[in-house]
């Protein structure tokens, strides 16, 4: 008994193996192409969170390692909630002042938008007036750690600073200085 085909076409298993073959290398090239789509994905927040630490990280280098504590403690002001409302300190690192000045890094709120300015005040000036400097508006809310018995806790310390700055897209910046007095 021989098997010869009589008409032209494709037989009912020759179509269901084409379709599954099909359906299965539609499924391989779905599931690649969303792997890319999400590794350029993340490759995007990365890169947005790298074009913002590396002038953050510098500010605050410039900054918090220039600390002069002869003129009074690193200071770290918190609202009624237990947030930091500021962070106040005296440094040699000063934009318009010459000499050493007074910093205050703090957040203003407007609605739910949020900036993180840098505000510059002249040595024993009694004036409440300085020289605001926005820095940035990704910067959501931001703490201070000091090291105490190996562990870190929440507030300023004498030696060892840690800033953490939460960024827009749920990340976290940690910046670790030394205080020098």
């Amino acid at each position: 008994m021989s098997f010869t085909r009589q008409g032209k076409g494709f037989t009912l298993i020759e179509l269901l193996i084409a379709v599954a073959i099909s359906a299965f290398l539609i499924t391989v090239a779905y599931f690649f192409f969303s792997a890319v789509e999400r590794t350029g994905r993340a490759a995007v927040e990365n890169s947005q969170l790298q074009s913002l630490v590396s002038p953050l990280f510098y500010l605050f280098l410039r900054d918090f390692e220039s600390i002069n504590t002869r003129y009074g403690n690193l200071s770290v002001v918190r609202d009624t909630d237990g947030n930091v409302k500021w962070i106040g300190f005296y440094t040699e690192n000063c934009y318009y002042f010459p000499g050493i000045c007074r910093v205050k890094y703090w957040l203003y709120k407007n609605g739910e938008k949020r900036y993180l300015i840098r505000t510059e005040y002249r040595l024993n000036s009694t004036s409440e007036a300085g020289i605001d400097a926005f820095i940035s508006s990704k910067v959501l809310s931001l703490e201070v750690y000091h090291l105490s018995g190996g562990s870190w806790v929440k507030g300023a310390g004498e030696r060892l600073l840690k800033l953490v700055l939460k960024v827009e897209g749920g990340r976290e910046l940690p910046l670790t200085f030394v205080i020098r007095s």
